[in-house]
């Protein structure tokens, strides 16, 4: 289990959006100071304020569309971590002109959790933002906080940002201060942005090609990795380490990865087997890790919990059998082991149809929180199949249809992710797609009640602007290279596989 996320995150959430997050403007701006104070259940207090701020400036978006206001330590217990709707009736215009002169929330009763009183408002050198509340608030500093402190404040389509963490004045049980923030680098993440790709061990390529070129393909998903925008979670599969004369890629993988981008990535690589496991790397601390076996002596599935700033995020990945190891077979029958009893209910009648069915019961078994979720992994069936059926018949969403993207043309090799000739260099250095059906997917699991996280699917394009697309993952021949094919050029593709990326929007 990793350290959880040192963030204390004070968000104010203004209603929906049309368009979600692609109308998000985010403003970084100068916290002045905020504080936290515990000591009671029912006086518990937050007081936050920025300075006066030339990036907060008329016009002002209007609150009276919807309001909340959230705070955030982390999912850890002991953080701060609430949600507060605000209701419409008590925000009014400054002046009666809240585009220009500002707006005000005031509700003496203190009746959304402790919350009294909001102001935006205009000075002469710029703007200011005032937040405070008093009596039943959520958050009990039950352990210590630590920094950096970040503040949002949304209004409809703007989001204004602040960062503490410089400047720390307490930090107790029961009691946070800190004053004199810069304007952070960046707004707080909003979304939950995945990739996945089954990065071919080579195993079975030559020896002489060295698992078909295997360190040229992991540098090459390296930049992939950077050119998708960095995304929040990476789920691998076919990842090994068997040792000799097999040798292994968890060592390449994790070297290669681990760093590529501005904020490392947290590995979790439990090595349930040696010849074919996940491997996962998350932007976030990883709070649990756990494999479940599935039917068979080969398949599992991995499952971590991260501390998101959405909120506690289930995702698992997995890699359900191939033809190698009889995915075909007879459940009850192949491998001598008997048809798990959920396996018969769902009717799947072979190893692979049970695996699926094992996979699903699973994340039903242990998806116990209200964020949504997500499953990766190459799954070696098509859409329209049992095993295709056993998630999209239970509401969970196909990432990449659902953002739009055309589905596998087996002719042309546009929308596939898998088909390339996997134990030689014939397709691997060939710049032909060579690819002929969609196995690989991101499954998103929709939140349960109280989620502040909508969970919608980005539409292909990444109109948010974050970088992460909701699309295919490594599916050009190397673009980072002048051409590409047999060494000593670069190599034309990461795998055999393209992989598969979504940005989920929460706002």
């Amino acid at each position: 289990m990793k350290t959880a996320l040192v963030c204390l995150i004070v968000v104010a959430v203004f209603g929906a959006v049309p368009g979600g997050a692609d109308a998000l403007t985010d403003v970084r701006v100068e916290g002045k100071s905020v504080s936290i104070g515990a000591r009671s259940p029912t006086r518990r207090t937050l007081a936050f304020r920025t300075q006066v701020d030339p990036n907060i400036v008329a016009p002002f978006p209007d609150p009276t569309t919807g309001a909340s206001l959230r705070v955030f330590v982390s999912n850890v217990a002991g953080q701060c971590h609430a949600e507060i709707a605000l209701p419409a009736s008590f925000w009014t215009p400054i002046s009666g002109n809240g585009a220009q002169k500002g707006w005000r929330y005031r509700d003496a009763a203190a009746g959304a959790q402790g919350v009294r009183a909001i102001t935006l408002s205009p000075r002469k050198s710029g703007g200011r933002i005032v937040v405070k509340a008093r009596g039943a608030f959520p958050c009990g500093l039950e352990a210590m906080q630590t920094g950096p402190l970040h503040v949002v404040l949304r209004m409809g389509g703007m989001r204004y940002c602040a960062a503490f963490g410089g400047v720390v004045l307490a930090n107790e049980v029961g009691r946070y201060k800190a004053i004199s923030a810069l304007a952070p680098a960046a707004c707080l993440d909003g979304d939950v942005t995945a990739a996945d790709l089954n990065v071919l061990h080579g195993i079975f390529c030559p020896a002489a090609s060295v698992g078909c070129r295997r360190l040229d393909r992991i540098d090459l998903l390296r930049q992939f990795l950077v050119a998708r925008g960095c995304p929040d979670v990476l789920a691998l599969e076919e990842v090994f380490n068997a040792g000799p004369p097999f040798g292994d890629n968890v060592a390449a993988l994790e070297a290669a990865l681990t760093n590529a981008c501005p904020t490392p990535y947290t590995v979790v690589y439990q090595g349930a087997n040696p010849f074919d496991d996940e491997m996962i790397f998350s932007r976030f601390p990883v709070l649990v890790q756990e494999t479940l076996d599935l039917l068979g002596p080969l398949r599992n599935v991995a499952h971590v919990r991260i501390d998101h700033p959405v909120g506690l995020l289930d995702v698992y990945a997995t890699h359900l059998a191939s033809g190698s190891d009889l995915a075909g077979g007879t459940c009850g029958v192949a491998f001598s082991e008997p048809c798990p009893a959920d396996c018969v209910a769902a009717g799947a009648t072979t190893v692979r149809d049970c695996q699926a069915v094992q996979v699903a019961k699973h994340v039903e078994a242990t998806h116990d929180v209200a964020t949504p979720a997500l499953l990766l992994g190459d799954f070696n069936e098509t859409p329209g199949s049992f095993v295709y059926a056993q998630y999209a018949t239970r509401g969970w969403t196909d990432a990449y249809l659902a953002g739009g993207n055309p589905e596998c043309d087996v002719l042309s090799g546009v929308g596939c992710t898998s088909g390339r000739i996997d134990d030689a260099l014939t397709d691997l250095e060939n710049p032909a797609l060579n690819q002929t059906e969609r196995i690989d997917y991101v499954w998103v699991i929709p939140p349960g009640p109280g989620s502040i996280c909508s969970a919608t699917v980005e539409p292909a394009g990444d109109g948010d602007g974050d970088g992460v697309a909701t699309r295919l993952f490594a599916d050009e021949p190397n673009p980072f290279a002048p051409s590409c094919g047999p060494s000593p050029a670069a190599i034309c593709w990461s795998s055999d596989h393209s992989g598969v990326q979504a940005d989920v929007n929460c706002d």
